[in-house]
């Protein structure tokens, strides 16, 4: 798997997370330019993954921790910034609850 397909795979939470992490892995974060496109869509995808009970609190912190601040990947909206800030950093932040994820799918929807 090449770097876009593993940053695709990990983005687009097509695989389980930690599998997806780990074929990042390979690849080193510094880049010279963006391969793939961080989007409001990819993040209501992960939080109505963790809603539905499909992944875990734990998932979704990684999930953003592997990618905040990757140089080959690009954040389509401001809002994907901020929302990605929060999920990767909690304990700044704020907890991943269930009312918490509501109000970040209610905020990514809207964007546009």
């Amino acid at each position: 798997m090449n770097r876009v397909d593993a940053l695709k795979a990990l983005v687009y939470a097509e695989l389980p997370i930690a599998q997806a992490i780990a074929r990042m892995s390979e690849f080193a974060w510094d880049s010279e330019e963006y391969v793939v496109v961080l989007t409001p869509e990819n993040l209501e995808r992960v939080l109505t993954l963790f809603a539905e009970g499909s992944i875990t609190r734990s998932d979704v912190e990684s999930w953003a921790n592997a990618l905040e601040c990757r140089d080959d990947l690009a954040l389509s909206e401001p809002v994907v910034s901020e929302v990605l800030f929060e999920l990767a950093n909690p304990l700044l932040t704020h907890a991943l609850s269930p009312e918490r994820v509501y109000h970040l799918l209610s905020v990514v929807k809207h964007v546009g």
